[in-house]
C-alpha cells in the first residue's frame, strides 16, 4: 500500500473508532448531530447552496451542552488526524532514507551534505573539523502555543504505541480514553509546569534522536569521503523556561532554582541509567582482552566484577555521578579513554554501539540538560541598578541621568570589586530584591539575556548586579553571555550603533573578547506587531548585515540568536529554509533558535522527526556557516526598501483607523484568550488593557489565528504591487530571502478563510464593520499578487500543505461556527459568570488550534 492509501486507511479507521465512542459516551442522537453538522460543513465547502445558512441556522439552535460536545467531537478528531499525519511523515521519511544514493540523495538530508561540503573542496579532514566547530543551540521556550494538556499528550503517544501494534481492541479502548478526558485545563498552568512540559522532549525522543544525527553525519561522510569521521553533536540545547521573567510575575528566584534543578535532575538519571546500562554490557574480561591503565586504574575503588576492568571502570563513573563529584568534561574524557582502549584492540565496532551514543548525549546535553537563561527587560535592570548605586552612596538616582551618562557612571564604577549593599541589609525594591535573587538562584548560566535593549547602560546593569553576588570582577568575562535583545523596528534601526558602542566600551570589550565574541538576539514578534510583515523582515535581515558589519570592523564575530515563533508572522515556517535565506556571512560558527510551543511536538513528537528536523537544520546550517548565500543585487535592495516603507505605512495606518481596537476586540476573542489557562504569561505586557503597544505579540497572532484571517503574516504585503511584476519574477527566482518572505505569506494566505472570518462579523457593532471590509480588499489583492508573481497557485510548491487544508477546513468550519455563538452568548450580560459557557468557549479555542495545527 502507497504511504498516502496508508495515511487515508488510518485516519479512517481512527475516525470510526471515534465515532463507536461518541456512540457510546454521549449516545446515537448526538453521534447523528455530529454528522449532520459535517455534512453541512462539507456541503458548504462544496459550494451547495444554502448549506452555509443551514449550518449556522443549526448551531444557533443548539444547546449549551450540545454545542461543548460538538467542540470536544472534532477537536479530538483533529488530535488523531494530527497523530495519523505524523505516523505518514515518519514513513514517508524511511522510505526517502532507504532510496537515497551518493549520486542522488535525498534534499535537506546528510548525504546532500556531505556531497556538498565535497563539492565545495574541503577534504575529510577539513569537513570534519568545520562540522565539529558548528554550533546549534535550540532555546526552548514556553509560550501559550502548546494548548495541549500534558495528559491528551499521554494517550496520544500511547495511542502511536497502539497503531504500530495493530491492536484493534486496544486502540479502541485509548481512543475512548482520549475522548473521555477533559481537554480544558482546570487551572492555569504554573511556571513548574511548563518547565516539566517543555522538557519533556529532551529525556525522551531527543535522548533518542541525537546518536542517531551524530551516527548519521558521521555514515554520510563516510560514504562520500570513503572514511568515518569521530564528531562530537553538533546540537545542544538551552532553555529559557523558568528564567524568562519579561514580563512574567510568575518567574521568580525560587522558580528559577527550581528549573536548574529540575533539569539537573533529569539529566543525572538519565546519565545514571546509560552507565548502569554500560556496566551491564561491557562485561569483557582482561584474560580475553586487554585494558588500557587508565580504564584499569579507574576502577580500582571497586570491588565487584573481579577481572573485568570495564565493569569496575563505568561503575566507579556511576559512583562519581550519584555522589555529585562528575563533571560533563570529566565523563566525556573517560568514555573517550575507554573507547581508545576497545579500538586498540579491534572492538572498534562495540564502542561505536555502546559508547558512541553516551557521548553524544553528553556532548548535546551535559550533566544540565539544558543551561537555562535568564531574560529581564531593560528597564527592571536599570531600576534595580539604580537602588544598589543609591544605597552604596554612588549616585542618588540613575534613572534621571541620560544613557550616556550611565554608561559613563557604571563603566567607572565597574572598575572596582566593591559590593554596594551594606553587609545584612535586604534590598527595598523589588526589582533588585528578584534580580540578585534570580542570579543567585541561577545554577547552570546559559545567558542573559536583556529585552528591549536601547543603549549600552541596559547591558552594564547586569555587569553591576553579577557583580553583586561575586560573579563579576573587574577586566574579566562573566560566565555567561549577555545577551542584547532587540525587538521593534526602531530598536532593529539603532541595534548597529547600540553594538559599535558596546564593543567599544571596556568593560563589555573585556567581556565579549573572553567570551570569543558576542551574542545578539533579533526578535521576530514584537518587529512584526510594530512594522508589519514586510517591512519587519526586511529590517530584521538588513539589521544582521549591519550587525556582522560592525562585528567584523570590531575585531569580534557576532552570533545571532533568532527569536522565531510558530507563525509565520513570527518567523516561522520551514526552519532550515529560513537559515537559507539569512544574509550572507552572517552565520557563523554558533546559531541559536527558539523552539517553542506547538512546534516541540510537530517536531519532536517521535524520534524519527526529531532526526529528520535537525538533519534539515544543519543542511541549511552547515553550509551557511561557510559564508554562502545570494547578495541581493542593488536595484533589489532599493525596490525592497521602496516597497517595505509602503507596507508599514499600510500597516499602521489599519492599526491607526478610527475604531480599531474596539474592531479586534470584538472581532477575535483576544480578551477570551487571557483568561485561557494555557500559560503562566499575561496578555499584556504591564497589565494594562486596550492598548494595541502592551499587547503581546503571541496573543495579538493567536487572537487573527482563531477567526481564520492570520492578519500579522500577510497585512501590508500588497504595497508591491508598485513594483513592476518582471522585477518581483526576478527578485522571486534570484534572492532566497524574498523567495521564503513571499512563501511563509502564502501559507498565512492560505490557511486564512475569508467567508469563516466574515462570520464573527456578528460580534461587531455595524459602524465598524468597514474595516473588515478593508481587510478582506487587502487579502483579495494580496493572494492576487502573489499568484502572479509566482505564476502559480499559492502553495504551488507545498503540496502537502495544500492537501492538509483542504481535508481539514470542513472539519475546522464547524467549530468556528460554533465558536461565534458561545463568544455571542458569553459576552452578553450575564455570560461570564457562566462556567460550563466559559468551558466550552474555551474549548473551541484549542480546537481552532488543534485544527489549523497552528496556534500562534
Amino acid at each position: 500500500m502507497e504511504p498516502f492509501d496508508l495515511l487515508k486507511a488510518e485516519v479512517d479507521l481512527l475516525g470510526r473508532l471515534l465515532g463507536e465512542a461518541i456512540r457510546t459516551l454521549s449516545g446515537e442522537r448526538f453521534f447523528a448531530l455530529v454528522e449532520e453538522v459535517r455534512a453541512l460543513a462539507k456541503a458548504r465547502r462544496q459550494g451547495e447552496e444554502g448549506a452555509g445558512e443551514a449550518l449556522l441556522a443549526r448551531v444557533e439552535g443548539l444547546s449549551l451542552e450540545e454545542a461543548e460536545a460538538l467542540v470536544r467531537a472534532f477537536t479530538h478528531y483533529f488530535h488523531l488526524v494530527n497523530l495519523a499525519e505524523e505516523r505518514h511523515r515518519v514513513r514517508v521519511n524511511r522510505l526517502r532514507a532507504q532510496a537515497e544514493t551518493p549520486e542522488n540523495p535525498r534534499p535537506e538530508g546528510f548525504l546532500a551534505l556531505a556531497k556538498a561540503l565535497k563539492e565545495r573542496g574541503l577534504s575529510l579532514e577539513e569537513a570534519e573539523a568545520h562540522l565539529n566547530r558548528l554550533e546549534l543551540l535550540l532555546t526552548f521556550t514556553a509560550h501559550p502555543t502548546e494548548t495541549r494538556r500534558r495528559t491528551l499528550r499521554h494517550h496520544l503517544e500511547a495511542l502511536q504505541r497502539e497503531l504500530e501494534a495493530g491492536e484493534r481492541e486496544r486502540l479502541a479502548a485509548r481512543v475512548a480514553l482520549l475522548y473521555a478526558t477533559e481537554e480544558v485545563r482546570k487551572a492555569r498552568p504554573g511556571v513548574e509546569d511548563e518547565i516539566k512540559g517543555g522538557l519533556y522532549y529532551l529525556p525522551t525522543t531527543l535522548w533518542e534522536a541525537v546518536p542517531r544525527v551524530v551516527a548519521g553525519l558521521e555514515a554520510a561522510l563516510e560514504r562520500v569521503y570513503g572514511r568515518r569521521p569521530r564528531l562530537k553533536s553538533p546540537v545542544r540545547f538551552r532553555s529559557w523556561i523558568g528564567g524568562d521573567r519579561d514580563g512574567n510575575p510568575f518567574v521568580t528566584p525560587e522558580v528559577t532554582a527550581f528549573a536548574a534543578r529540575y533539569a539537573r535532575e533529569v539529566a543525572r538519571e538519565k546519565f545514571l541509567e546509560a552507565l548502569e546500562a554500560l556496566v551491564r554490557d561491557l562485561s569483557l574480561s582482561e584474560a580475553k582482552v586487554p585494558a588500557p591503565r587508565e580504564v584499569r586504574e579507574g576502577g580500582k575503588g571497586v570491588e565487584r566484577f573481579g577481572g573485568e576492568p570495564y565493569r569496575r571502570y563505568f561503575a566507579a563513573l556511576y559512583r562519581a555521578l550519584e555522589r555529585g563529584e562528575a563533571t560533563t568534561e570529566g565523563l566525556l574524557a573517560a568514555l573517550k579513554a575507554a573507547e581508545r582502549g576497545l579500538r586498540e584492540v579491534g572492538l572498534g565496532p562495540v564502542a561505536e554501539a555502546f559508547l558512541d551514543p553516551l557521548g553524544a548525549r553528553l556532548s548535546a546535553f551535559g550533566l544540565e540538560l539544558a543551561p537555562l537563561d535568564l531574560r529581564e527587560e531593560s528597564g527592571k535592570l536599570l531600576e534595580a541598578a539604580a537602588e544598589l548605586l543609591r544605597v552604596g552612596g554612588v549616585h542618588p538616582d540613575l534613572l534621571a541621568l541620560s544613557p550616556e551618562e550611565g554608561e559613563s557612571l557604571l563603566t567607572e564604577e565597574l572598575k572596582t570589586a566593591r559590593p554596594l549593599l551594606p553587609v545584612g541589609e535586604a534590598p527595598q525594591g523589588e526589582a533588585l530584591r528578584v534580580a540578585l535573587g534570580a542570579l543567585k538562584a541561577w545554577r547552570d548560566k546559559g545567558a542573559h539575556v536583556v529585552s528591549m535593549t536601547h543603549h549600552p547602560v541596559d547591558l552594564l546593569s547586569v555587569f553591576l548586579l553579577a557583580r553583586e553576588v561575586g560573579l563579576y570582577r573587574p577586566g574579566r568575562p562573566l560566565p555567561f553571555d549577555v545577551v542584547p535583545l532587540f525587538e521593534t523596528l526602531e530598536d532593529l534601526r539603532r541595534a548597529p550603533g547600540v553594538l559599535r558602542r558596546l564593543l567599544r566600551n571596556p568593560v563589555f570589550r573585556a567581556h565579549a573578547e573572553g567570551r570569543g565574541g558576542v551574542e545578539v538576539m533579533i526578535g521576530y514578534s514584537d518587529s512584526n506587531k510594530d512594522a508589519g510583515f514586510l517591512m519587519a523582515n526586511l529590517a530584521l535581515y538588513e539589521a544582521q548585515e549591519a550587525l556582522s558589519r560592525v562585528g567584523e570592523e570590531e575585531g569580534l564575530p557576532v552570533y545571532f540568536f533568532h527569536g522565531r515563533g510558530t507563525s509565520t508572522a513570527r518567523g516561522g515556517g520551514p526552519a532550515g529554509r529560513a537559515i537559507a535565506s539569512l544574509p550572507p556571512r552572517s552565520v557563523g560558527r554558533r546559531l541559536r533558535l527558539t523552539e517553542q510551543g506547538e512546534a516541540l511536538a510537530d517536531r519532536y513528537g517521535h524520534p524519527e522527526l526529531a532526526v529528520r528536523h535537525l538533519e534539515q537544520l544543519l543542511f541549511h546550517f552547515a553550509q551557511a556557516a561557510l559564508g554562502d548565500g545570494v547578495e541581493p543585487k542593488p536595484h533589489w535592495r532599493e525596490a525592497l526598501w521602496e516597497a517595505g516603507e509602503k507596507s508599514m505605512a499600510r500597516y499602521r495606518a489599519l492599526l491607526q483607523e478610527e475604531g480599531f481596537f474596539p474592531f479586534f476586540e470584538a472581532l477575535t476573542p483576544i480578551r477570551e484568550l487571557g483568561e485561557l489557562p494555557i500559560a503562566s504569561r499575561p496578555v499584556y505586557r504591564h497589565g494594562r488593557v486596550r492598548d494595541i503597544r502592551d499587547l503581546r505579540a503571541i496573543p495579538w497572532v493567536m487572537a487573527w489565528t482563531q477567526v481564520r484571517l492570520l492578519l500579522p503574516g500577510w497585512y501590508g504585503l500588497s504595497a508591491l504591487e508598485a513594483l513592476p511584476l518582471d522585477l518581483l519574477r526576478e527578485m522571486y527566482r534570484g534572492w532566497p530571502f524574498f523567495a521564503t518572505t513571499l512563501e511563509s505569506a502564502a501559507m498565512a494566505l492560505a490557511k486564512a478563510d475569508l467567508g469563516v472570518a466574515r462570520l464573527y462579523l456578528r460580534l461587531v457593532e455595524a459602524p465598524l464593520h468597514p474595516l473588515f471590509h478593508q481587510i478582506a480588499r487587502e487579502y483579495e489583492a494580496t493572494r492576487a499578487l502573489l499568484e502572479a508573481i509566482f505564476q502559480a497557485p499559492l502553495l504551488h510548491n507545498q503540496k502537502t500543505l495544500e492537501r492538509q487544508i483542504a481535508l481539514r477546513n470542513p472539519y475546522v468550519d464547524p467549530i468556528n461556527f460554533v465558536q461565534v455563538e458561545l463568544l455571542r452568548r458569553y459576552r452578553a450580560p450575564g455570560g461570564r459568570e457562566d462556567e460550563a459557557l466559559r468551558r466550552a468557549l474555551l474549548l473551541s479555542l484549542l480546537g481552532v488550534a488543534a485544527g489549523l495545527r497552528n496556534a500562534g
